[in-house]
């Protein structure tokens, strides 16, 4: 039973009996298989001739699975009603039934080629795997799942679902050898018919398809049978090390050759040709009308990698055409458009944007702050980079790993410029966080000393409140009240790197608490204290009159002061 085009019977498979046995062991142990390769490697051949081969065993009448054609004009949200026409039920069927029609008559569900519609296919499965009515726990299937006895599924696909209970099983192509005895993977081999006995599952007689050819090609041989805007996109993408979307690839493939649009829409074309993996899918997202088990694919753009071989070798044709430098100075560029666009989106009403776009994009930013800087110029963007991620090093847990990046690019970022004045702050920042008072007290005078140079108030504000911190360390309340109440008190001009006015509030509080318990409220807020304010620097209110920003908690708690804690929530 299929849904989608009828199709002849699978042809034989030649070079493929230990995979046969394989994967037929496999489906015996568990419930769901993905198996896994590069395009036309046979994945969908070697499936379907498993799975008719134990039907035949088994005396199934039908082939003894039900199948989907992900490709065969099958869009997301029809995949489920595909697969119940497949079954011979109501394309309306409730997949719990589905699951349990298939499961009594011994039906394989088999989801051929869904990488089109992966994370409809990822809903469908689970909605499967979940089923209770006459089903059995399987401790295989995962924690939760109540799989019907007796139920299978196969999904075959360029790359895992990423589901708990999946077994992957890869296919790799064939050690394929020509007439002559030259490797299929030598850049010369012609390109002639095969021979039966060394016919790939999934081929018929004819010659080697270009996609086919690709995806077990070496990879400099492929680099070559590119055209030549698809080697450029791919020699200037192997600076990336780790998965990246449509935008950052044409940041940096991006350039007066080939534009940032033609760079994103080359991704599809390496895809197709298996020199790329897709790592997510992406989609339109969620409607205010749809639910939690709607088979929509992920809100996000899709996501790819360039797997190492084919980056080694997009490198070294990177470094032959003299673009490296260029390359890396665009890549860290789109980093710091990265970091700034976290660190505003940490300064608004949902911090879990910046925390996932930072987290998504760690070993972007990672190797941005690594890499060697080429010049002073790309050493201050790295510097940049190092600021803008505050919110990463110091509320985030991160704070060990900000200070190493801080310390070394301001080695190599000696200009003196505003960045490295607030770079400067930073550190001394985060060294009175980790009790480092000499080390903090030295930074912050170098820090106060470039931002007067610079005419920047906001740094100078910045360095008061660290200062504040320190006198509060020192069991110096009155000296700490000074320098918190002037940070308090200052208007700020960029609000989107750095604590605001209302983390100097709350510590100036418990300052006033610790000084003369009696008199324990806050401040009264200067004229340009507002709520705005407030809600730049993810201040929140509880109750009448209480600031509480989060990381103020964490500073408040290394008080030596007695009724510190005591100040947190004052009314």
């Amino acid at each position: 039973m299929s849904a989608g085009a009828e199709e002849p019977p699978p042809p034989g498979i030649a070079g493929r009996t230990a995979e046969r046995s394989a994967l037929r062991g496999l489906l015996a142990r568990t419930p769901l298989v993905t198996v896994t390769g590069p395009a036309n490697v046979g994945k969908s051949t070697l499936a379907r001739a498993v799975l008719e081969g134990a039907a035949r065993d088994a005396g199934l009448p039908g082939g003894g699975f039900v199948r989907v054609g992900c490709r065969e004009d099958v869009d997301a949200a029809g995949v489920a009603a595909a697969l119940n026409r497949a079954a011979g039920l109501p394309y309306d069927t409730p997949p719990q039934t589905l699951a349990v029609h298939c499961a009594q008559r011994g039906l394989t569900v088999l989801l051929d080629d869904c990488d089109p519609v992966a994370g409809a296919c990822g809903w469908l499965v689970r909605q499967l795997l979940r089923v209770g009515v006459g089903g059995a726990f399987r401790p295989e299937a995962g924690a939760g799942a109540v799989v019907p006895a007796g139920l299978r599924i196969v999904v075959t696909a360029r790359q895992p679902l990423g589901l708990g209970a999946e077994r992957v099983f890869a296919v790799r192509p064939l050690p394929v050898a020509w007439g002559g005895g030259t490797a299929l993977s030598a850049p010369s081999a012609p390109s002639v018919p095969y021979a039966p006995s060394d016919m790939p599952c999934g081929l018929g007689d004819g010659p080697l398809p270009a996609s086919y050819d690709l995806a077990v090609r070496a990879p400099a041989a492929a680099l070559g049978a590119c055209s030549p805007a698809d080697r450029l996109v791919w020699a200037r993408l192997s600076v990336l090390p780790g998965d990246f979307d449509g935008w950052l690839a044409g940041c940096v493939a991006g350039r007066s050759d080939v534009s940032a649009q033609e760079a994103a829409a080359t991704l599809g074309r390496l895809l197709r040709a298996s020199v790329l993996a897709l790592v997510r899918v992406g989609g339109a997202g969620r409607g205010p009308a749809d639910t939690a088990d709607t088979p929509f694919p992920s809100p996000h753009p899709p996501r790819y990698r360039l797997p190492a071989a084919a980056r080694a070798v997009g490198l070294a044709h990177l470094r032959a055409a003299g673009e490296e430098a260029a390359t890396l100075r665009a890549f860290r560029t789109a980093c710091a458009a990265l970091a700034a666009e976290a660190q505003i989106a940490w300064q608004g009403p949902d911090r879990r944007v910046a925390v996932h776009l930072a987290e998504t994009e760690r070993h972007h930013l990672r190797a941005a702050l690594t890499l060697p800087p080429q010049d002073a110029e790309d050493a201050l963007t790295a510097l940049d980079i190092a600021v803008s991620l505050w919110f990463r090093w110091a509320a985030c847990g991160r704070r060990d790993e900000g200070r190493a990046h801080l310390a070394r690019l301001l080695r190599q970022s000696r200009d003196d410029t505003a960045v490295r004045a607030r770079a400067l702050w930073l550190a001394g920042w985060l060294a009175a966080q980790d009790h480092a008072h000499r080390t903090a007290e030295s930074l912050l005078d170098r820090a106060g000393r470039a931002a007067a140079r610079h005419a920047d108030p906001d740094t100078l504000a910045r360095v008061a409140h660290a200062r504040g911190l320190l006198a509060l360390r020192r069991a110096d309340p009155r000296t700490a009240a000074v320098y918190l109440r002037r940070a308090a008190e200052h208007t700020y001009q960029d609000a989107w790197y750095g604590p605001g006015p209302a983390h100097s509030q709350v510590l100036l509080a418990v300052t006033l608490a610790a000084q003369e318990p009696t008199k324990a409220s806050a401040p009264a807020p200067s004229p340009t204290f507002d709520v705005a304010s407030m809600a730049a620097t993810g201040a929140t209110t509880t109750g009448r009159g209480t600031v509480t920003p989060p990381s103020a908690h964490d500073e408040a708690r290394g008080s030596p002061l007695s009724g510190a804690r005591r100040g947190l929530h004052l009314n």
